[in-house]
């Protein structure tokens, strides 16, 4: 395991077809690039829109926006779903895998692939404090500080756990930003609401269809300005309420991620916070 994570996953000389033709265990190998897809530090990369209205500018459509997204499925704290993930790099992809989920507001996440019979193959979790890896195929352990340093050394797309499970939650993180406008989208239908540093620099851009109810994607742009990753919602379904993903897609600058396909949702689930901690096995 540790041999194996000792390679950046997007390395030329490692990439992640050649180590999967490379390996006999391929399919295992397949599991754990898709799982990498979803790891990074659990602290974020930007700080998060101020609380105080004064220190934003912004149009009355943009305080209309973002008002919006910061109310979007606030009750919701804990879910759970199964389905399936598809890595792709470019033009390229894996089969799909199956996967099951839990997750809890702010950036606890727990995501296991399992194999056709439906068994766990690889788990991972982060309770916010530890990232864990635990291969049951033969019962490998792996754990360390969720820190940036710590999880910067394996994975290249940048996005946290906090993130991820406001993703799957339905909710957009915004950025902290000193500026804010609503402009036509002029590359598709819809309108983006573009967040922006004093300097011009922009932070994130969140997509919105026509009518401006309803989110169909998000950049998020690092302190200078350069894309970490994008996200798009190809799917949204209503959970009690509550406006989730059915399916969503995370991408990188270089086209590499990942594609999850819900099946099932459940919302306001009761989840101890054990649940997001990985024992090694004895």
């Amino acid at each position: 395991m540790k041999e194996f994570f000792k390679y950046s996953i997007f390395n030329r000389k490692y990439s992640i077809i050649n180590l999967i033709q490379a390996r006999r265990n391929r399919q295992f190998l397949a599991l754990v690039l898709m799982v990498v897809f979803f790891l990074s530090a659990c602290r974020s990369l930007v700080a998060r829109v101020s609380e105080k209205p004064e220190d934003l500018k912004a149009t009355p459509e943009a305080r209309e926006l973002l008002a919006l997204l910061q109310h979007q499925n606030l009750t919701l704290r804990t879910f759970k779903g199964t389905g399936t993930i598809t890595f792709r790099d470019n033009e390229k992809k894996l089969p799909a895998t199956r996967a099951v989920w839990i997750g809890s507001i702010p950036g606890k996440l727990r995501i296991a692939l399992c194999s056709l019979s439906g068994q766990p193959t690889v788990s991972f979790a982060s309770d916010g404090q530890w990232f864990y890896l635990f291969s049951h195929a033969d019962s490998q352990f792996y754990k360390e500080p969720a820190t940036i340093d710590t999880l910067k050394r394996f994975f290249s797309i940048s996005i946290t756990f906090e993130d991820i499970v406001s993703i799957l939650a339905g909710r957009i993180a915004l950025n902290q930003c000193s500026n804010a406008v609503v402009e036509k989208n002029e590359s598709q239908s819809g309108y983006v609401l573009t967040l922006k540093k004093r300097s011009g620099t922009i932070c994130e851009r969140v997509f919105f269809n026509e009518n401006k109810t309803d989110v169909n994607g998000v950049e998020v742009f690092d302190l200078n300005g350069a894309l970490v990753y994008r996200v798009e919602f190809c799917g949204m379904q209503t959970i009690k309420n509550y406006q989730v993903p059915a399916c969503v897609v995370f991408w990188n600058e270089e086209g590499r991620g990942f594609q999850l396909d819900i099946d099932r949702y459940w919302a306001d689930v009761s989840i101890s916070s054990s649940a997001f901690v990985l024992a090694p096995p004895e």
